[in-house]
């Protein structure tokens, strides 16, 4: 490239996503430390343009002005790149070495790093370590993104609220942006949804009704919200309707990191298993009562065993085979004339004689069945050791909600106290300490958080002593459904399902209920 004219290009890049220093690395320091080398150098270097992307993470290479900084080398505007050093044109190592040592000697671009003593035009000491600190500063990226990763894993554990934009019903607090609050146009149709839920609608057709009517989906309502208008209405998924019913943000409890990046170079987000959620319970408003929530969540289970067609028939998702564990269906006979019951496993594999088809009539078991589940629930009322049962159940009630509570509290200061390791890790990190101070800090918080697992293991072990096979709130409700119960002629589902957990089937016909409650 000697003799040939210099058309530099500067490309400047600042993230706090990786981590970077915002007063060593500030869009002003790179920009005046640019500009100084290009005055005081002797080389004849002709300066075309300044390129910035403030904001955007050095893991990939998705950012705007690097895109125009290509397509002007592409037209051949540009044919030598100049930044502060290696990390601020990026920090992926597969990517930054693709750049670097093919497609830059290929197209004639020469590219400087000011800091890392990079010249890909002569031989300069630092392209000895080129591979190192391209290394280096992908280890750093990802070493960030984990330390970040625990840091606001941290904040969402204490509840604070973290996404950019509230679940469909709720907003963000002006007045806080890490709480949320009930958006009172929305609450009346989260209601509704909740509503249809608890009375027998399947997802599907409460998406159905509200396509009909017209009612703006949550990806329509936000934009109309942004100011974006609409000309025509999207018709409301079931999965999205069965998402917001199971999503306990409707009930205070706060729902996070039901979605994660696939990893700290990628953009792609991925579902996570719900036992990795970050829920943390009573931090705001609820919208619909735990009881109904609870419910609706019963009534999805025990629907996704549903007779062929549309119809649900009372106990349909209640019976399983005793034999082999598996669903008894709920199907229409030839005639169309009557229902009859039959072990679905053996449906789909009798044809190698597994299990067997444990045939009856629906309605004849239907009957049966009600009339069992009468009778044991009269005895059950009529218990003379009921009242006393409730009484003592009180009383170990009041105990423990004052130990969780005294729990509750102690999980609170071991998670502040984790976050206040985390942040003094990174003020040593950055120079805001030094390793005496951070040593002295750690001691102090780890020692509190010791004492006071050790304070949260005797309350646990003092809650496992109380004897809690149903607390009173548990038995005063489940008397009020059996009384509901026995004042119906005919009871409705989301009565059933609070009542029992399942029905098993044996082929000689015995039917078996398992009840939500205890009968002795």
């Amino acid at each position: 490239m000697n003799g040939k004219t210099f058309n530099v290009a500067l490309y400047i890049r600042l993230s706090r996503e990786d981590g970077d220093n915002m007063e060593s690395e500030s869009i002003t320091n790179q920009r005046d430390l640019l500009h100084l080398f290009l005055e005081k150098t002797k080389e004849k270097l002709q300066y075309v343009d300044e390129y910035v992307d403030d904001g955007f993470t050095g893991s990939n290479f998705d950012r705007p002005s690097w895109k125009k900084l290509i397509t002007d080398i592409e037209h051949g505007k540009v044919n030598t790149i100049i930044t502060k050093d290696l990390s601020r044109m990026g920090r992926d190592y597969i990517s930054m070495g693709e750049y670097i040592e093919r497609i830059f000697p290929e197209r004639g671009i020469r590219y400087i790093a000011l800091n890392d003593d990079i010249d890909t035009l002569h031989e300069t000491p630092g392209l000895e370590f080129l591979q190192f600190k391209l290394m280096f500063n992908d280890y750093y990226l990802k070493d960030t993104s984990k330390k970040i990763r625990k840091v606001v894993r941290a904040k969402k554990e204490q509840g604070q609220f973290l996404g950019w934009k509230a679940v469909y019903g709720y907003k963000k607090d002006p007045n806080d942006k890490h709480k949320i609050i009930v958006d009172e146009e929305v609450r009346p149709i989260i209601k509704r949804m909740f509503d249809l839920a608890y009375n027998g609608k399947s997802p599907r057709q409460i998406a159905n009704i509200f396509s009909d009517e017209h009612i703006p989906t949550p990806s329509v309502y936000a934009n109309l919200n942004r100011g974006v208008k609409s000309t025509a209405y999207e018709l409301w998924c079931p999965r999205t309707i069965e998402e917001m019913l199971t999503n306990e943000t409707y009930i205070g409890n706060l729902t996070q990191g039901r979605r994660k990046k696939l990893n700290y170079k990628s953009k792609k987000e991925i579902r996570t298993p719900k036992e990795e959620w970050i829920i943390t319970e009573n931090t705001h408003e609820a919208i619909i009562d735990k009881k109904v929530f609870d419910t609706v969540g019963e009534l999805l289970k025990k629907n996704k065993n549903k007779p062929t067609g549309n119809n649900i028939q009372l106990l349909s998702g209640f019976m399983v085979c005793k034999e082999c564990g598996h669903a008894i269906g709920i199907n229409k006979s030839s005639d169309g004339k009557r229902y009859y019951c039959c072990c679905t496993y053996y449906i789909s594999h009798s044809k190698y004689g597994l299990c067997t088809p444990h045939s009856c009539n629906y309605k004849k078991l239907e009957n049966l069945v009600l009339e069992e589940i009468k009778k044991m629930c009269k005895e059950y009322v009529d218990s003379s050791s009921f009242s006393n049962k409730l009484e003592e159940e009180r009383k170990k009630n009041d105990i423990k909600i004052k130990k969780q509570k005294e729990i509750n509290v102690l999980d609170k200061r071991i998670r502040t106290n984790n976050s206040y390791i985390d942040k003094i890790y990174e003020d040593k990190l950055s120079g805001n300490i030094d390793m005496e101070m951070f040593n002295r800090l750690t001691i102090k918080y780890k020692d509190e958080i010791v004492s006071w697992k050790n304070q949260r293991d005797e309350l646990e072990e003092e809650l496992k002593n109380i004897d809690t096979e149903d607390d009173n709130k548990e038995k005063e409700e489940i008397l009020k459904k059996i009384n509901e119960y026995l004042s119906f002629e005919k009871p409705n589902r989301n009565l059933l399902v609070n009542l029992i957990d399942k029905i098993l089937i044996s082929e000689d016909k015995t039917v078996e209920i398992h009840y939500k409650f205890k009968l002795a």
